[in-house]
């Protein structure tokens, strides 16, 4: 989906950036029709509006995917200097705040996941 939202601005761009004045090239993924990003604000408001609507009680803020998305990669076991690039953060501690949560889950799901492998192997030296 991603892939299509990236090819669908470069057409975008490809139309309108001679036609459009101002037309703002730094090639954002979610941006208005004249290149430049959307207002912090008024994506927080439509997240709002939109989480009115739910059963979602958790205060959300658009931060909140980026720190998903971080989570995901460290799940995923992406490297770090990748994920420190793709996300922009030139100091590791950050990156790392965000990682230490993540990893102490992984520690705690790989003990589960040997605790269920040598209960099978066990169980099946025992039948």
């Amino acid at each position: 989906m991603l892939k299509k939202v990236v090819r669908e601005n470069d057409e975008h761009k490809m139309q309108y950036r001679t036609l459009i004045e101002d037309f703002h090239d730094k090639d954002f993924v979610f941006s208005r029709g004249n290149g430049y990003p959307f207002v912090t604000k008024t994506i927080l408001m439509r997240m709002n509006r939109i989480l009115d609507k739910t059963s979602i009680k958790k205060h959300a803020t658009p931060h909140i995917f980026r720190h998903t998305y971080i989570s995901m990669d460290a799940e995923a076991k992406i490297d770090i200097a990748t994920v420190m690039e793709k996300v922009g953060h030139e100091d590791m501690k950050t990156t790392m705040k965000i990682y230490t949560h993540v990893t102490n889950k992984m520690k705690k799901d790989a003990s589960a996941k040997v605790r269920t492998l040598y209960e099978n192997a066990l169980s099946n030296l025992i039948s």
